[in-house]
């Protein structure tokens, strides 16, 4: 049971809308997060139970609901393994790729850690347009210290719409691989649970 909540909290809903709401850092996240030569503040939290605790961090000139780039710091409270942990993220992914050809990841493993980059969208009624294409980095860690025990997310959420999706694929095109090692080499926090 504990796997399956895991899951269902650690996925990001594709296109939500969030009430804004006091922003709390669970983590302790020393801000704002520097990445790819830009400054992420903290901008919403949440911390639904007592083992999760998701952060999102934005540009200033960004917002929540209609990004192009956000940052993801989630940890969950528990004994995991990683290979669980991507399993069911991608199969998560190829049951959403059944009926959306978009969908697309890669998994790479480095030092215990595993990067899963994959792309989803949100499609017009009939298909035939792609109104919101979303490319997510998750990086996955697992902690194990005196202090916390359980899984850390860091991830990289960027969007495409409409009016820029030319540009965004063609970006996904030419420059993959960048983000993956940007993510990859990126010094993740110590986190320390308030």
């Amino acid at each position: 049971m504990k796997f399956k909540i895991l899951f269902l909290l650690i996925i990001i809903p594709l296109f939500h809308l969030k009430a804004q709401n006091k922003v709390n850092d669970y983590l302790n996240v020393p801000g704002p997060v520097n990445l790819n030569q830009k400054e992420y503040n903290l901008a919403w939290s949440s911390h639904p139970n007592g083992n999760y605790f998701k952060q999102e961090y934005l540009n200033s000139k960004e917002n929540i609901n209609h990004y192009n780039s956000m940052v993801l710091i989630e940890f969950v409270k528990g004994d995991f393994t990683l290979k669980d942990v991507i399993d069911q993220k991608v199969g998560e992914l190829q049951e959403m790729k059944k009926n959306n050809p978009i969908v697309n990841y890669q998994i790479l493993e480095n030092n215990g850690e595993y990067i899963l980059d994959f792309l989803i969208s949100e499609n017009s009624k009939d298909g035939k347009e792609i109104l919101i294409a979303e490319r997510n980095i998750y990086r996955y860690k697992l902690i194990n210290n005196s202090k916390n025990k359980g899984v850390l997310l860091f991830a990289v959420s960027e969007r495409g719409y409409e009016k820029n999706m030319d540009v965004f694929f063609n970006n996904l095109k030419t420059n993959s691989s960048q983000l993956i090692e940007i993510v990859g080499n990126y010094k993740l926090p110590d986190i320390e649970i308030k």
